[in-house]
């Protein structure tokens, strides 16, 4: 111990530097979008390399009178803005999603206590990775072995870890999948053992009719016969077992070959040598006999006591080993998620008790990102129209030059995600209200199906993408049409059909006149 101690002392500076790295890795990660975002900050606004100053440049633009410089800067600022567009209703399909699982009120493990059990690993392996050094580097110099017996620790107790709390996650998904199957069993309406596969965080109400046992199957991914499995904790066991064997066998010939040469080298020293005085009387043989034999017994007595206790001490060694990596399977199935989206939901909420804390939270956030991305995008309109004004031949570029507050960073992302097909919270919601009517208006229909089919059916359940009947009144032909042109799946490219429809049909509509609108309001208040 007193040389890795030494060892440690003597290479203070380097392990230093590994520790220092780590812990700003760590927080790199943690702050990470904080990071990111002030990196982007400073990417746009260098002085002499500023991307604005390069977007400024670019007279391009498309057909709906966007520079394709302000659409790139919109783009770097979107993903950002995109993480924190979150309002009251993702709080609760968050709550939700937990609680349907069966994980709300869990915790992942923190990052002091990543800290507390890698030093505790990383301790009870450098109590064996020394002597496992002079194996692994045979006829090495003293220096070199405490080096090596560092780096095979840190390897072991990485191992050690990540096995430990992967058999523990693997452990409470198992616990998991036990009580989908017992309530299922429990449950003789549904014969089938079989989840929603379309659920998702996102639209987390569409299986609020399902029973308890599908809710949480539907979260969880399993293998097709829904059943537990132990691949981890099966290879964690064999390592673990693996490991503290073979320290301990490996401790225990060393205190035998170091015992063995102690006494060969006792043994190899001779007699003592003779007085030099020369009236000294000699000892009689039968006495020297005697005392050889007395100090041979007492010298094996010493040797056995001190390997009988070196292998005790070894043995407690090895279940203290065995029981630390117990405790790290215990934090393990305490700790972390096994539901397919269940970190995202925590990560998201954990940090609130109400979703009034989240709703403001989030606009906070949302606010300053708009703020700061369209006080960029203003600074590029202004740098464009300075620059551009002087070199344009068209007046339609003068033009749009002239209309740049009609283009916001919010006008960019609204049109962006009209465009793309995506759809919020509450646009999932009425979607699903929509299909819910549309299944109520065909369901004398859904009752002319097989008896196969009637039976594993779900209580007014919405049509899959894939059925003729959430069309809504589309041409079939011309959703195959556009899915071609376009390349999206089905329900998205109605969704965006739906959407076209309902634009054109709110142009048809005729303006009212600001003397007209006047006109009705004195009406309204008399």
């Amino acid at each position: 111990m007193d040389s890795i101690l030494s060892a440690i002392n003597d290479y203070r500076i380097i392990l230093g530097a590994i520790v220092l790295t780590l812990i700003a890795l760590i927080l790199i990660k943690y702050f990470w979008e904080q990071v990111s975002f002030h990196v982007l900050r400073m990417k746009m606004n260098a002085p002499l390399f500023g991307k604005i100053k390069k977007l400024a440049k670019n007279p391009a633009r498309d057909d709906a009178g966007w520079f394709h410089s302000e659409k790139d800067l919109c783009s770097e600022f979107e993903p950002f803005y995109k993480k924190v567009d979150k309002g009251p209703e993702y709080y609760d399909n968050c709550k939700n999603y937990l609680s349907k699982v069966g994980e709300l009120g869990r915790k992942n493990l923190g990052f002091f206590g990543w800290l507390a059990i890698s030093i505790m690993v990383f301790i009870e392996a450098m109590g064996f990775s020394y002597v496992l050094a002079g194996f692994t580097i045979p006829g090495a110099s003293e220096s070199l072995q405490q080096q090596g017996a560092i780096g095979i620790a840190i390897l072991i107790s990485g191992l050690l870890v990540a096995f430990t709390h992967f058999t523990g996650h693997e452990l409470h998904k198992n616990q998991l999948v036990k009580t989908v199957r017992v309530w299922w069993r429990q449950d003789n309406d549904q014969p089938n053992l079989a989840p929603r596969p379309r659920v998702k965080l996102e639209n987390d109400y569409e299986d609020d009719n399902d029973p308890a046992w599908r809710m949480m199957l539907s979260r969880l991914s399993t293998n097709a016969e829904v059943t537990p499995a132990y691949w981890a904790t099966i290879g964690t066991v064999i390592f673990v077992v693996l490991v503290a064997i073979g320290s301990t066998y490996v401790r225990g010939q060393v205190l035998e070959s170091e015992a063995m040469e102690q006494h060969r080298s006792q043994t190899s020293a001779g007699p003592v040598a003779s007085s030099d005085d020369p009236y000294a009387t000699a000892v009689p043989p039968d006495l020297v006999e005697s005392q050889q034999e007395t100090d041979a017994a007492v010298e094996e007595g010493i040797t056995n006591a001190t390997l009988k206790g070196g292998w005790a001490t070894f043995i407690v060694l090895a279940v203290i080993f065995i029981f630390l990596q117990a405790l790290g399977v215990l934090i393990g199935y305490k700790t972390g998620f096994a539901g397919k989206e269940s970190g995202i939901a925590h990560k998201y909420t954990r940090k609130f008790n109400t979703r009034d804390e989240f709703e403001a939270h989030h606009e906070r956030k949302r606010n300053l990102v708009v703020q700061i991305a369209q006080r960029n995008l203003t600074k590029l309109q202004a740098l464009m129209a300075k620059k551009l004004s002087q070199v344009a031949t068209d007046k339609g570029m003068l033009k749009t030059l002239e209309g740049g507050n009609n283009r916001t960073f919010l006008a960019y992302n609204h049109r962006s995600t009209t465009e793309q097909g995506h759809h919020d919270v509450n646009e999932a919601v009425a979607r699903n209200d929509r299909d819910t009517k549309l299944a109520r208006v065909s369901a004398p229909r859904a009752q002319q199906a097989s008896p196969a089919q009637t039976e594993t059916a779900q209580p007014a359940p919405a049509p899959e993408a894939n059925s003729p009947g959430d069309s809504h009144g589309l041409e079939e032909s011309e959703i195959q049409q556009w899915m071609d042109k376009l390349g999206w799946e089905r329900q998205r490219t109605i969704d965006l059909l739906i959407k076209q429809r309902e634009k054109k049909a709110a142009q048809a509509k005729p303006e009212v006149s600001e003397e007209d609108a006047l006109r009705m309001m004195e009406e309204s208040n008399q």
